[in-house]
């Protein structure tokens, strides 16, 4: 699996509520189950907002469905460390 870079964030960077890019996985996606890893692989590349944020360790909770951000109806919530995400403006979302 393509892990991606992982960024030099802090998670003190992140605030609920923010726009957020998943731009790789930690390897430790790659020994969850297929269905799991599924929906982590959909979400590489998709932005999403953050929904909590979990201290400490420090990760940061998306909502998606199908690779894609849920914010009104939890589908799939998955927890992931602040250094595979990306902070985005809406304008970088403009297609």
């Amino acid at each position: 699996m393509d892990q991606g870079q992982p960024h030099p964030h802090d998670r003190h960077d992140l605030h609920v509520g923010d726009l957020v890019r998943l731009t790789g996985l930690p390897r430790w996606v790659d020994h969850m189950p297929a269905e799991s890893q599924r929906v982590f692989q959909l979400c590489v590349g998709g932005t999403f907002r953050v929904q909590a944020l979990r201290s400490p360790p420090g990760d940061v909770e998306l909502w998606v469905h199908e690779g894609a951000d849920h914010p009104d109806v939890m589908a799939d919530s998955i927890w992931i460390e602040p250094e595979y995400l990306e902070r985005v403006t809406p304008d970088d979302t403009a297609g």
